[in-house]
Formats: C-alpha cells, sequence, structure tokens
C-alpha cells in the first residue's frame, strides 16, 4: 500500500498545482461593484409622520450616473427626485426623502384610497465610462424598493 501512496502522492500534488493556477485577471482581481439598496421594503405612516424623512441608501459602483424616482403599479405616473444625494463611508450614496414629498407623490398618482397599493423607489444607475468594468447594463441597471404606505 506504500509504495502505491508514494507513486501516487507526487501525482496529485502536480495535479492540484495546476488546477490551482489562473489568468491575470482571474483570482484576485475584484469584479466591479453591484448596485443595490440598503432595504428592500420601508414602512411610511404618511398620516401623522409628514415631519419624518426616509433615508435612501444604496452602493455607489463609482462609475455611474444616479437617477431616483418614484413609480407605482396602477399608472404609468413616474416622479424624478432631485434631492440632495450625499457620499458616505463605505461607497455608500444616500438621499434624505420627507414624508411630505412622498405623500405629495401617492396624491399626484392617484394612490389615495386604493387599499394595499404599495409604490416603488428606484434608483437608476447608468456607466459613465463604458471602457471600465461596471456590472452595470450599458443602457443602466436599476434597483427598486417597495414603498408599503398608510394614509
Amino acid at each position: 500500500m506504500k509504495k502505491y501512496m508514494s507513486i501516487w502522492a507526487p501525482l496529485f500534488a502536480v495535479m492540484f498545482m495546476l488546477a490551482s493556477c489562473v489568468d491575470e485577471d482571474g483570482a484576485g482581481v475584484p469584479a466591479p461593484k453591484s448596485m443595490f439598496i440598503e432595504s428592500a421594503e420601508y414602512n411610511v405612516d404618511l398620516t401623522n409622520d409628514e415631519t419624518k424623512t426616509l433615508t435612501l441608501r444604496w452602493i455607489d459602483v463609482e462609475n455611474a450616473t444616479y437617477k431616483v424616482s418614484l413609480s407605482n403599479q396602477e399608472n404609468d405616473i413616474i416622479q424624478e427626485l432631485s434631492n440632495p444625494v450625499t457620499a458616505g463611508d463605505l461607497s455608500v450614496l444616500s438621499m434624505d426623502i420627507p414624508y411630505e414629498q412622498l405623500a405629495s407623490y401617492v396624491e399626484t398618482a392617484g394612490l389615495n384610497g386604493i387599499v394595499g397599493c404599495d409604490f416603488f423607489i428606484n434608483v437608476t444607475g447608468t456607466p459613465v465610462d463604458l471602457s471600465k468594468p461596471t456590472a452595470l447594463a450599458p443602457s443602466g441597471s436599476t434597483a427598486r424598493s417597495t414603498v408599503h404606505y398608510v394614509e
């Protein structure tokens, strides 16, 4: 048995060494960051919390411009937000959205009184320089969070 082990051991060692070899752009090169929003869902009480704000946070992929918008499934009304975006630690961007602005969208979109109707906050990232690696689609990628609201 020892005779067979002494023959196979070096062969297995060479096979493992060859299997661990990778190209230059393989292991050790980080993949481009994917964009995602911190929370997939938000619960908002618009009846008496209009002085509050919702803080939206997402990963900055560092090679993109961003558009933040509100949308819903009931109709085609989309509202783009131009609120200031703040850069934070660890490549995180954030935007404060006042509840008053969310309540205004609910009214504008005609969502008042529709039981169980949610709306969405969309963050669309579009690559600035396509020659750099990016996890975004060339035409842009969108991350979405659902807002469950009470009115």
